[in-house]
């Protein structure tokens, strides 16, 4: 089993004809131009929990951000090579700040109303 293979079912397929190749995988420049794609200015596209203190973007703490992974409001992916008990957990970055933001805007509404 490819680790590499591992990591792409578990990201999001590439838009149609984004050089993929016939058994389903992709070259290393088209994977680096997607994830150029991917990332707004400076900003990394996924970043990992902190083991103390807040995440440096978004400002969650690592509990938060598993609780909302848990729940579906993030997007969330578990890396881990077979056979291996432990991997790392990544967190979509442009998911955690649209949270955010439908939070403050839900926040908006409810003072307009109420």
């Amino acid at each position: 089993m490819n680790s590499e293979n591992d990591f792409q079912s578990a990201s999001r397929q590439p838009p149609a004809g984004a050089g993929v190749i016939g058994n389903g995988n992709r070259s290393a420049q088209s994977r680096a131009a997607q994830f150029i794609r991917d990332r707004e200015g400076n900003l990394p596209v996924w970043v990992r929990a902190p083991k103390f203190g807040h995440e440096f973007y978004s400002g969650c703490s690592r509990p938060k951000l598993y609780e909302w992974a848990a729940k579906g409001f993030i997007r969330s992916v578990s890396i881990r090579e077979p056979g291996r008990i432990k991997g790392v957990r990544l967190f979509h970055l442009a998911s955690i700040l649209a949270f955010v933001e439908r939070c403050e805007a839900n926040a908006l509404r409810q003072e307009q109303i109420g």
